[in-house]
Order: C-alpha cells, then structure tokens, then sequence
C-alpha cells in the first residue's frame, strides 16, 4: 500500500510538471503600420535551429484590434516588428505596438514594466549604442563618450524596473554590455563608409586604442552559455572565445554556432542525397539540445524536398473556383508565394512579369502567383491583381494549407518540373539571373 501511494503521488507530481511546462501568455491590443499577419517571433537561441513554426502569427482586423493567445514553457525573448518582448507563462498583456516608432509601444497588465523598459532596445544590427550610424561623431573620443554615455543611461533606465524577475534584470545587465561591445565592434563598419571622415583606417585605430581597456574589462568573465538567449550576445559571444580555455561554457557556445551553421547551410541544400550527409557532422555536436534541433531540421528536411512527387493543395483562382496544383501538371511550374503586405513580394512583381513574357510562347512552362493572403483579405488580393494588370495564374490559398512546404517566410518561390517532381523547395526569385537558367535547365 505505501509503495501504491508513493507511486501514485509521483504520478500525481509527473502529471502537475508535465502540466506546469506550458502555460499561456495572452496578448491583446493594437498593432499599428503592420501587416494583417505578423508572427510572435522567437528570438532564443533556438530561432533559427528550431522548425519553422506558423501557430504564433497576429491577424488583426482592418483597426489593427487583435487578441492571441499561446503556451511557452519558461520565461522567454519574443519579437513583433522592432519590438523586443519578455515574456513569462502566465502574462496577460494590453500592448499598442508601432512597428514605425517601437518607442511609442505600451503595455499594460501582468508583465509590463519589463516590456515597457524593453521598448527602447537598441539595435545590434545597427552597432547597438550607434544607432545605425547616427552617434559616430566627428572624433573617437566623441564616439567613445556617447557610447558610453548610453550604456550608463540604460542602466539607470534598468535600475529604475520595480517588477520584474531577478533573472530579467540579470540578462538586461548582461544586454547592456554587450550592447557596448558590439557598439565598439560597429565602429569599423560605420566609420570605413562615412564619408564626413578623411582619413577613416586612421579614426578606426584611434578609436580602438581607446576603447582596448574598455573592451577588455567588459568581455572578462563574460562567458556565459545562458546569455545565448540575447541575440547581441549571440553577435559579440565569439569574439570572446579566441584563446579562452575550455570550459562547459565555451563547449556549449561553440557548439550553438556549429549546430547554427548547420542549419543554415542544410536550409540552402536542396539534393537530399547530399543532406544525408549531415548525419555525421550534427553527431559533432555534443550540447543535448542543439544536437536534437539539428537532427529534427535534417529529419525535417528529409521528409519532402528536391526530387519527391510534388504535395498537391487546392486554392481559389480569381473567381472564386477551386483549383488545384495538379491540374498544371505535364508542365514546369513556377510558383512564386506572395501577399498584399509584403514589400518584397511586390518589388520582385515586375521582374516577375519580365520572366513571364519571355516564356509567353512557351506551353510548357506556367507561372503561378500564389498569394497568402487571409480569406477575409481577398478583395484587397483582386484588387492588387487589377491594379498591376498580372494575367496568367493568379490564385490565393491559406497559409495553413501549405504546411508540406514550410511557408514561414516570403517572398518565396516553388519550381517543379514536368513530371510533377519538386526541383527547388526555395528556387531564385524572379530578380535573380539563374531562374532562367534553372528554368531552360529542365525544358532542355
């Protein structure tokens, strides 16, 4: 009996953990100058290495109203437009979100004041304390000071959170300093192309020189494997990792830009006999978690990919009748996946409309512009269309029916050949100069 009881409050305890793991994060408000889709970005260390995953993407309504809801195991980095998010299981957020001005964001409700201070993130794509530019002044002494001068002004901007876990304010400071080490880092950058310098390789060296002690104070003991989680970290880590002695730490880092790597090089390859490769080179990868990202992208990839009989779906051309992918087939079919919102997707439209005209004599080749637009969207789809005057295959579908083909991002293209077999899961875009190539490649 008591072996039963001990049994039975463990299961009781493995239900209550296992039920612990995932709790939602509820999110409501006003998305302004967005899209009328904008995904809930993870901005983890695990971003990229993970599967592409659609379950967290924003429909807001023709004001920008929107309401989602979503389960996250612990405390994590999220992103919507500019706007960097923190977020704990269990937060229940009223947000305005500005994707022109990320300052002008609020939120209100449980977990806001971390998110309110989150609002004035720097950029580390823009050199962090930089700004893009804009604080590299006319001397490196100037520059040194200003960056400096932000950084202390974040930390007082951070001393001032009153409700906010002691692990978030613990990666903010560490946010801050490597906010500092990628603003000394972008200086090269930003200085080479400024054209107010006169001697640019000269004002870099005097500003490195400068910033030397500064440098390397920030960057001792600065190895850390738990501050993956910051992209700027991510930025500046390996700088750090030249000439430092193996540890745990250091393993772990390394590790992460092996398995990122991978990852991205195997997202590129499109023979799957050349993917199964990988198989040895993810077993290089000794941390536990970046191993099995690895592998489940490879797995993934494996699936459905170059040289598999293409997946049909079924969308709606522009009057409204059902049509499927396998009515093309016999054919080489060129889909380029777009949507109304997408800056992108409508700059590659005239390239695309180029390509079109060259092949217009050719049967055996069809483009078709796939839009993913929201089925509540499909008027302002029939009138983009009318608008650029497009002809030929002009058809919409939900994004949720494309999951074989993993459509988290577009602008994005499909090319299948004549025996309805996949040749690129991500073929060049109509501006590049070898869809033509590819194409001919296939009617040769």
């Amino acid at each position: 009996m008591k072996n039963k009881i001990i049994g039975f409050l463990i299961g009781c305890l493995t239900i209550t953990t296992a039920f612990a793991q995932q709790k939602p994060v509820t999110l409501s408000g006003q998305l302004i100058h967005f899209s009328n889709q904008v995904l809930v970005e993870d901005m983890s260390e695990y971003q990229y290495l993970d599967i592409p995953s659609s379950e967290r993407i924003i429909i807001p309504d023709s004001a920008g109203k929107f309401s989602i809801t979503f389960k996250i195991a612990a405390p994590n980095y999220f992103r919507v437009g500019r706007n960097i998010l923190y977020l704990t299981p269990g937060d229940k957020l009223t947000v305005v979100i500005d994707k022109d001005n990320q300052a002008k964001s609020t939120f209100k409700g449980i977990g806001a004041d971390a998110n309110n201070y989150l609002v004035n993130t720097p950029f580390p794509k823009g050199g962090s304390f930089l700004e893009a530019g804009k604080n590299l002044k006319p001397t490196p002494q100037e520059t040194l000071d200003i960056i400096l001068a932000e950084g202390a002004k974040r930390k007082q901007e951070l001393a001032a959170v009153k409700k906010a876990s002691p692990e978030f304010i613990r990666l903010e400071e560490a946010r801050i300093k490597a906010d500092l080490l990628c603003s000394f880092a972008a200086v090269t950058s930003y200085a080479k192309f400024n054209k107010k310098l006169t001697s640019p390789d000269d004002y870099i060296k005097a500003f490195n020189d400068l910033a030397a002690s500064k440098k390397a104070e920030y960057q001792k003991g600065f190895i850390d494997a738990s501050l993956l989680k910051l992209v700027v970290y991510r930025d500046v880590a390996d700088d750090m990792l030249t000439n430092t002695p193996a540890n745990a730490n250091v393993q772990k880092i390394k590790d992460y830009y092996m398995a990122s790597d991978m990852v991205d090089r195997m997202s590129r390859e499109n023979d799957k006999a050349k993917l199964l490769n990988y198989h040895k080179s993810i077993d290089s990868i000794k941390t536990a978690g970046y191993h099995e990202a690895a592998k489940k992208h490879l797995e993934s990839l494996l699936q459905f990919g170059k040289g598999d009989v293409a997946v049909d779906f079924t969308a709606v051309d522009l009057n409204g009748k059902k049509v499927a992918l396998s009515s093309l087939k016999g054919k080489i079919i060129y889909v380029d996946m777009w949507a109304t919102w997408c800056g992108p997707c409508l700059a590659e439209m005239p390239k695309l409309e180029e390509v079109k005209a060259k092949y217009k004599d050719n049967p055996n080749v069809v483009f078709l512009s796939l839009s993913i637009d929201d089925d509540n969207q499909m008027d302002k789809w029939k009138q983009n269309v009318a608008s650029r005057k497009a002809d030929g295959y002009q058809w919409q579908i939900n994004r949720t029916k494309l999951d074989a083909y993993n459509v988290t991002t577009i602008p994005r293209t499909l090319l299948i050949d004549q025996n309805f077999k996949v040749v690129s899961m991500s073929a060049p875009l109509p501006s590049a100069k070898d869809l033509s190539t590819a194409i001919n490649k296939l009617l040769n």
